[in-house]
């Protein structure tokens, strides 16, 4: 126990240590919050406090899950596959598998990833004759996720005027549709799981009794259907209530754009009835130059909790600021300071250029490759978002449910097969005119099509 202890500053000690409470803990950048994350667990296993089944932890993507699960078997000697330790999406997937009947969902129930949800929207609005210029595809895709992060199922949609009644009726549609393909999206995940919980009285107070202790990370970023859920989970204001770990950085709080609300924090100390907050200011990641210019930006936000970061490392190189008229003055200016640090002695191994999307690495490649330097870019398509990898699962998941018509319509000419948009329109008026309970596998050897499909294979 004193080894992991040890090198802790005395807020990640008192953070990590803590007893049975609720706490709000605000971590500025570079504070150290992950290991205080992780040590937090392991310190409550270790002290006995809490068995590994017990304790869920909601970190915001998959990598940060992993690299958390890789920390504490390096540290504790347990198995933790077992251990609930994933994104809010992958944590409610797990429960929903589980539960699959509760959840009035098939046990073969497909994710829609965003591409996915985008194709079956457009579906929609072409069998419902809507002028997808006055109704952008993308902004239907808005309507309906924001609804479900609110928590509103289409029934419980309130609108005012045509537009919206319009918008209303397309999320209606795409109910029905994923429901028929036994298909669901990412906020459908996490809407689902919640409506589980709390339509579901003793399944509910299996996992409240389950887990005593919830760990959040990134608290900033979670949405207000997030935060309803972690609430019922906690059964926050009984007096049985598990110990909710709530890290965050209200000064890093830049999704409000996709839902996120950083309120929650305010809320969660309301709610939970939190006495104490324990800010992480400490950073290890950069010097104080960088630092008292980011203090002294952020500020001037007023509606921040408060906290204000310093270093132990010195004041480092002072901050340079280049006001660059376009891109390609400051793709020169960049590749000008990379000749200047090359020509110091600095390895090209040892420079990187970030940029905040991958459209910019145009004009910057195109400079470098003229200036004769060598570089790599990073990042690239993941694997399961190649064409030929979501054709080969969409095979798979016609297999398990034939009546899903989003993998039919990907794979229908994959290969190709001599399937023409106006079949397809066909089939589609087809199935729509035996009614929902007819998927468009079903209705392929119709008079109408069958010659058009005659080379789709059988399952």
């Amino acid at each position: 126990m004193t080894s992991l202890l040890s090198d802790l500053n005395p807020q990640q000690l008192e953070a990590i240590t803590l007893p049975h409470q609720s706490v709000l803990v605000l971590a500025g950048a570079g504070s150290g919050k992950t290991r205080v994350l992780t040590t937090r667990i392991v310190y409550l296993i270790q002290s006995g406090q809490a068995s590994p089944h017990g304790i869920l932890a909601v970190t915001f993507t998959n990598k940060a899950a992993k690299e958390m699960l890789t920390r504490i078997t390096a540290m504790l000697p347990i198995n933790t596959r077992g251990m609930w330790v994933g994104t809010f999406h992958g944590l409610c997937h797990r429960m929903l598998r589980t539960h699959h009947q509760d959840a009035g969902l098939v046990q073969t129930f497909q994710i829609l990833d965003s591409a996915d949800q985008l194709a079956l929207v457009k579906r929609i609005l072409k069998s419902l004759s809507a002028d997808d210029k006055k109704f952008p595809p993308r902004q239907v895709q808005w309507f309906i996720n924001n609804a479900k992060e609110a928590g509103l199922r289409a029934a419980y949609v309130t609108v005012e005027d045509a537009f919206s009644r319009r918008m209303l009726e397309f999320y209606q549609a795409y109910e029905q549709q994923c429901n028929k393909e036994g298909a669901v999206d990412f906020p459908e995940l996490l809407l689902r799981s919640y409506e589980l919980l709390s339509r579901n009285e003793i399944l509910c107070t299996h996992y409240q009794e389950r887990f005593r202790h919830i760990l959040v990370d990134e608290f900033q970023d979670t949405n207000q259907l997030q935060y309803k859920w972690l609430k019922l989970l906690a059964g926050a204001g009984t007096q049985n209530a598990a110990a909710v770990f709530a890290v965050g950085d209200d000064d890093q709080s830049i999704y409000a754009f996709r839902g996120a609300y950083s309120g929650n924090m305010r809320d969660f100390e309301h709610d939970f009835g939190i006495s104490k907050v324990i800010k992480l200011e400490q950073n290890y990641r950069s010097h104080g130059n960088i630092l008292d210019a980011a203090n002294a930006l952020i500020e001037n936000n007023s509606e921040r909790l408060g906290k204000n970061l310093w270093t132990a490392e010195g004041k480092g190189e002072p901050l340079r600021v280049y006001n660059a008229p376009n891109d390609f003055d400051e793709a020169a200016f960049i590749v000008g300071e990379v000749k200047t640090l090359r020509a110091e002695g600095t390895a090209l191994s040892e420079i990187a250029l970030l940029y905040r999307s991958n459209a910019q690495s145009r004009v910057l490649e195109h400079s470098l490759f003229n200036a004769a330097i060598p570089y790599r870019v990073y990042g690239g398509m993941r694997f399961f978002d190649r064409q030929e990898i979501k054709h080969a699962l969409a095979y798979l998941r016609l297999i398990a449910n034939p009546d899903d018509d989003s993998a039919l319509l990907r794979v229908v000419n994959f290969p190709a097969r001599g399937i023409g948009p106006r079949s397809l329109e066909q089939l589609l008026d087809d199935a729509k005119l035996q009614g929902e309970a007819c998927g468009l596998w079903h209705c392929r050897n119709t008079a109408v099509i069958r010659a058009s499909c005659r080379n789709l294979p059988d399952l």
